[in-house]
């Protein structure tokens, strides 16, 4: 898919994403496990080197995903001519920290924003 983007763009373009973090889509469930007092103990992390199909309940819906470790996603990118400028594990700023639950989200990442040059 990188490769197909890199063809597309001109010189110097820009590609620009943002997807799940790969912490995030590697457990099974893509939920917390909760502890006796129904508080988020942890975020699971298993699979994390077998890529592939992930099967889940996310925001209501049964959906399917495809986990891919940050390697492959990273050296991907750079194997199909870009070069990577920005990489960021985006986390939520502090004015949010009031909302319930919220606290929970700089205990793991959630999103992996990317910006990529293609240089030709």
């Amino acid at each position: 898919m990188f490769g197909k983007v890199f063809r597309t763009l001109k010189q110097d373009g820009i590609f620009l994403f943002n997807i799940e973090h790969p912490v995030f889509t590697s457990g099974v469930g893509q939920d917390w496990i909760y502890g006796d007092d129904r508080q988020p103990k942890y975020w699971p992390v298993d699979d994390y080197y077998r890529p592939g199909k992930r099967e889940t309940h996310f925001l209501g819906c049964d959906v399917v995903k495809y986990h891919h470790t940050l390697t492959q996603i990273l050296m991907g990118l750079m194997r199909s001519g870009f070069i990577l400028e920005v990489v960021e594990e985006a986390e939520p700023p502090r004015q949010m920290m009031d909302i319930p639950g919220m606290e929970h989200e700089l205990r793991r990442p959630m999103m992996l924003l990317v910006r990529a040059r293609a240089e030709k």
